[in-house]
């Protein structure tokens, strides 16, 4: 009887240590909201959207610790639209004609294999390029909403646009937080044959990052560079810095993207305000452009509060501003009026699982 006890403990033990090797997850973001923008020139449109405070998505990730140190995970994650449930086929006006998608879940947003020690991590797959990073993480609505910093930080060119945020095919690595001091090296590959010619290397990505943070104080330099023959080389850089007071975290943030002879460059500051439970998050940003666009202006008010861990409501106001008589930048509702100006409000809901 006790021999038999005995065995069936060992069991149990064997299984829970085996079980602790291993962990998978699943995991996402939902957000959705309501947004009204107006524009000069081109009236106004109000729908309900989603993303105003984080990016809606689904994905799966796992770890195994393979022992000595070393652990081996994925990482699967897709974006999904919850307005309309739109990933698959789905009607997005409930209207005829008003379908669109196809094709089911892409994990567009991540997809990596990686393996990890006291060294370091090596990641292969789809992943964020080096120079992305600095746009999310110091300004004070990173990427996401009317506020956010990719109105006037990402390339005006659209076909430069395909790696300003991720890039495929990639082999990164990641250096473990030394002293305060963290980076990301990239390389990624086009996959064009030797016999494309003057095309082979389209495609082709390279990048490095590099940051200090110690205590209330961060700090990063960024940089990625994708080759591309009928554009002409894209280049994005940007440095970054916060400080936490405590009363109040305070950013600034600098880039530019150059594409062949065009180039802008523009400059961020914001903060964070805690207020009880919630948050209150001030951006404003100046471009200027050179050999394309024109130069313009970003103003960003907004509100997170706080439900739970998990659950957020949120409110923002913004106004980007064209000079020079241009109207190239809007927040999602064409400016036509030369010189013109675009307003917008939202509010939502955000919540994690």
């Amino acid at each position: 009887m006790k021999k038999t006890s005995l065995a069936l403990a060992a069991a149990s033990l064997l299984a829970a240590a085996g079980a602790n090797a291993q962990s998978v997850e699943i995991f996402g973001i939902l957000d959705s909201g309501f947004l009204r923008v107006n524009s000069d020139g081109n009236g106004s449109i109000s729908k309900v959207g989603s993303d105003g405070n984080l990016s809606s998505r689904i994905g799966f990730r796992g770890v195994e610790d393979l022992g000595g140190g070393m652990k081996a995970s994925f990482w699967l994650e897709g974006a999904i639209n919850p307005p309309d449930g739109s990933a698959g086929t789905t009607s997005t006006t409930n209207q005829p004609g008003g379908t669109a998608g196809g094709g089911g879940l892409v994990f567009g947003r991540r997809s990596t294999v990686s393996l990890s020690n006291s060294l370091g991590e090596l990641r292969v797959g789809r992943d964020y390029v080096p120079a992305f990073w600095n746009l999310s993480n110091f300004s004070p609505f990173g990427t996401n909403g009317i506020g956010a910093s990719n109105f006037l930080f990402y390339p005006v060119p659209s076909g430069a646009r395909i790696t300003h945020v991720r890039a495929s095919n990639s082999v990164g690595y990641f250096l473990p937080k030394l002293g305060g001091f963290y980076g990301q090296a990239m390389l990624a590959s086009g996959n064009n044959p030797s016999t494309a010619g003057a095309k082979s290397d389209d495609g082709n990505v390279s990048g490095l990052r590099l940051g200090y943070e110690q205590g209330p104080f961060n700090i990063a330099a960024a940089t990625t560079r994708t080759q591309n023959v009928t554009l002409g080389n894209y280049t994005q850089r940007n440095v970054g810095a916060s400080y936490d007071f405590g009363v109040v975290k305070a950013m600034a943030l600098w880039g530019e993207n150059i594409t062949g002879t065009q180039k802008t460059s523009t400059k961020l500051i914001g903060a964070h305000i805690p207020v009880g439970v919630g948050q209150v998050r001030l951006a404003y940003s100046s471009l200027s452009a050179t050999g394309v666009a024109n130069d313009a202006s970003h103003l960003a008010l907004g509100y997170v509060h706080n439900l739970s861990k998990r659950t957020a409501l949120y409110g923002h106001y913004a106004r980007i501003d064209n000079k020079n008589n241009g109207k190239t930048f809007d927040l999602g509702q064409a400016v036509t009026r030369a010189g013109g100006s675009s307003t917008g409000y939202e509010f939502g809901i955000r919540h994690s699982f």
